[in-house]
């Protein structure tokens, strides 16, 4: 992805561009040489690769900072001053438009997503070549060593480590894959286009948002197609989904809560506002909200309270052929179809086979004529410790939840039994049985 994107170089070969960190604070003096104040930022136009600085922004010791246009400022030959052209008085202000972007005030220190790397990282300086009398930005630094140089230590760093054998290398994103459309106060993000989105991991997704700071994380996942933002919400931390869900717009929020899993919806409709919850439940589909809702019913501490309402309930005068095909249709929309249940006409559960039990049998035999155990459930109000334990002595994919009159009303996974058995620091280091 994006073989452009990062550039790799040593010290030295930095140190030939301009950084805006060494321009910014610099004395400006007027026409005849006197000092007026300090370069305060610089001005490009956001939609450009590799934009040059149309403007400067100059802070005198008193008053309020004046922009003012390239062309009325030129560069002493000291190289570290800057004086206008005209009279202090007599500069023409320059009104920044909508389009112009302040690249100390919304670029530096802001947060920018690198996608080959799957994390968030920060612009730590930024490089600027001279041409033909004007500055052009070409890259973000967003490694160490430009963090260090702005802080004036780069050089004993570098010395440091060239005690070790090595040298510690500035890393910078092409300020062509910047996407510089956020020109408010949030700054700017990386130019990440869909089809790199598209090919992340869910919990690596998950793991970028976790990075950021609120109003990028909410940018993120308004920018992904709903399955995929549903799919990253089931991998975030839970205070931070109760957050994020709260911020949303409520039709928004309930398009993603349709394509979670019952359980998950539940568990993050649990965390927010009553009112909340119900304003983002009324929005939901008929049968995805009454899944929701009746899951919110149970105690959270309860086996109803860890069950997921996504199983298969086959009924037991079908034959296993039919079954095949209730599967390959329901396998569209749930997760889990290696734990088949078999109920009877009234609901109530009367086995439990595996996919391979019903691939194996004979394509007209009945289902509930199919050799099995006499199936082991847990009751809806039973503990959730007891459905994990239940799930660990039978070395089980899926446990069924059952009520007083054993209709199934749900099923808890094993990788749920897990959230309940495990520490959390354990939690993270397994998979998810059915992502």
């Amino acid at each position: 992805m994006w073989p452009r994107t990062q550039r790799t170089w040593a010290h030295k070969g930095v140190m030939r561009m301009a950084l805006l960190s060494d321009l910014l604070g610099r004395p400006v003096a007027d026409a005849q040489g006197q000092s007026i104040g300090k370069l305060a930022d610089l001005l490009v136009p956001a939609n450009e690769d590799y934009p040059a600085i149309v403007a400067v922004a100059i802070k005198p010791a008193h008053g309020e900072t004046l922009v003012v246009l390239w062309d009325q400022v030129e560069v002493e030959g000291d190289g570290r001053t800057l004086r206008l052209r005209p009279m202090w008085d007599a500069v023409p202000p320059y009104q920044p438009s909508a389009a112009d972007l302040f690249l100390a005030g919304q670029v530096l220190d802001r947060q920018i997503i690198d996608v080959n790397g799957v994390r968030v990282v920060r612009a730590n300086d930024l490089h600027l070549e001279r041409t033909n009398g004007s500055l052009r930005l070409l890259s973000v630094d967003v490694s160490t060593p430009g963090l260090l140089h702005r802080l004036g230590i780069e050089g004993p760093a570098q010395r440091l480590a060239s005690v070790f054998g090595g040298q510690l290398a500035h890393i910078a994103i092409d300020w062509r894959d910047i996407d510089p459309v956020e020109t408010g106060p949030h700054g700017v993000r990386l130019r990440i286009p869909a089809e790199d989105v598209a090919k992340l991991h869910p919990a690596d997704l998950a793991a970028i948002i976790g990075q950021l700071d609120h109003y990028h994380a909410e940018q993120a996942l308004e920018a992904m197609e709903v399955e995929q933002a549903a799919d990253t919400f089931e991998e975030i931390e839970p205070e931070l989904q109760a957050s994020l869900i709260e911020a949303m717009d409520p039709e928004r929020a309930a398009d993603i809560l349709e394509e979670m899993d019952p359980d998950d919806a539940a568990d993050l409709l649990a965390e927010i506002d009553p009112e909340r919850q119900a304003e983002i439940l009324g929005r939901m589909e008929a049968d995805e909200a009454r899944d929701v809702r009746e899951l919110l019913g149970y105690p959270e501490d309860s086996a109803g309270g860890l069950m997921t309402t996504d199983f298969i309930a086959l009924p037991q005068h079908v034959t296993a052929q039919e079954a095949i095909e209730i599967v390959r249709r329901e396998a569209a929309e749930i997760d889990n179809v290696y734990t088949l249940c078999v109920v009877d006409d009234d609901g109530r559960l009367t086995a439990v086979l595996s996919l391979r039990d019903l691939i194996v049998a004979l394509p007209a035999q009945r289902v509930g004529d199919i050799p099995h155990q006499d199936p082991v459930a847990v009751q809806a109000d039973e503990s959730q410790d007891r459905a994990a334990q239940l799930i660990a002595r039978y070395n089980l994919l899926a446990l069924p939840v059952i009520d007083e009159e054993g209709r199934i009303h749900g099923i808890v996974t094993v990788d749920d039994a897990m959230d309940v058995i495990l520490p959390a620091a354990w939690k993270k280091r397994l998979p998810r049985i059915f992502s």
